[in-house]
């Protein structure tokens, strides 16, 4: 992007800032444990078993049906009396948070759509996945005596290392979904299927709607669409269900 005021250079730097973090700050150091414990990639991920096409389709409508049921839980979760300072440690906390993800999906072609859905959607499918469900879930399984412990250890730890207390929820529940389904099919296939899924409509939602605003001049609030009764409901019904069939043994 180059745009005359400037603020390209800002964006881009945010980008590519969000890259290096991702890269270098989880990927290589999550590689190096793994060789340095004699281990291969391919022992945490289970990528040579090939995917079921069924599978892939239900962890695509998984991905997409989980975004109105987190923002709707985020949302009630804003709406709870906080006690008056940690009300503000919170606040502060979105607002920064908010503030770097809406500047760098500040997006006005195609071209800056695909980097950022490569930035923030496949970037964090492929390593979060493999650090958190990958590493720490099959640590967390020899570590403690019931996969329950281990998988709510694993979504504990992914939610505090997002940062954000009114997002605590909605992203612990993420973490758990996202355990469930790696643990259940002993691949990381279909929850970084879902993963990436869930990220990848969030950045398309803001592209759309930015997209909408330089046409019609009214900006529209993604918050408002996911939370809106007739998308919700529907959403969390068809997002059970998917999660269901997805995680479900084969001989249920």
């Amino acid at each position: 992007m180059n745009h005359p005021d400037g603020s390209a250079l800002g964006i881009n730097i945010g980008r590519w800032s969000n890259f290096i973090q991702f890269a270098f700050y989880m990927g290589v150091p999550a590689i190096i444990f793994t060789f340095i414990n004699g281990s291969k990639i391919g022992d945490f991920t289970q990528f040579k078993t090939k995917p079921n096409g069924k599978k892939i389709t239900l962890a695509i409508i998984t991905g997409i049906t989980a975004l109105p049921v987190v923002n709707v839980i985020t949302t009630l979760t804003q709406q709870f009396p906080w006690p008056t300072n940690l009300r503000y440690f919170a606040q502060k906390l979105e607002f920064t948070r908010s503030s770097i993800f809406e500047n760098m999906l500040d997006m006005h072609s195609l071209n800056e759509l695909l980097i950022c859905i490569f930035i923030l959607a496949f970037l964090p499918a492929l390593l979060e996945e493999y650090v958190f469900r990958g590493l720490v879930l099959k640590i967390g399984l020899t570590q403690f005596s019931k996969a329950k412990r281990a998988l709510f250890f694993q979504a504990f730890i992914f939610t505090i290392l997002h940062l954000s207390l009114y997002e605590f929820l909605g992203i612990f529940m993420m973490g758990s979904v996202l355990g469930i389904i790696a643990y259940r099919n002993n691949s990381l296939w279909y929850n970084g299927i879902t993963h990436f899924t869930f990220n990848a409509v969030t950045v398309i939602l803001h592209y759309a709607l930015l997209n909408n605003f330089e046409k019609t001049g009214v900006m529209g609030n993604p918050e408002s669409f996911l939370n809106n009764f007739f998308v919700a409901i529907p959403a969390s019904l068809i997002f059970g269900f998917t999660f269901y069939q997805l995680t479900k043994k084969d001989n249920e």
